[in-house]
């Protein structure tokens, strides 16, 4: 998934239909991707669906016009599950 997919899919899940916030949320795509990356030790993959729903939900958490708690917990379980797969992959 592109950046600007993510954007998309963001601002659907955010029922934003302006283009005001792009950049705040652009920013916040690129915070999820590094923090996804670091959790995992490894970058992030675009093409992974459970990745790219994981920065939607960063990006719901950590919108501040309206900051979802639920999202926020939602992300952090799935975060600590997308981690353990991938250092479980690389592991012989």
């Amino acid at each position: 998934m592109t950046d600007q997919e993510l954007l998309a899919l963001c601002k659907v899940s955010l029922r934003l239909t302006t283009i005001a916030y792009d950049d705040l949320i652009s920013s916040l795509i690129t915070a999820a991707k590094l923090d996804i990356g670091e959790a995992c030790d490894a970058e992030f993959d675009p093409d992974n669906e459970n990745e790219c729903h994981a920065v939607v939900l960063y990006v719901k958490g950590q919108f501040p016009y309206q900051p979802d708690e639920k999202s926020w917990d939602l992300y952090q379980k799935r975060l600590s599950v997308i981690g353990t797969r991938k250092i479980g992959r690389e592991t012989p």
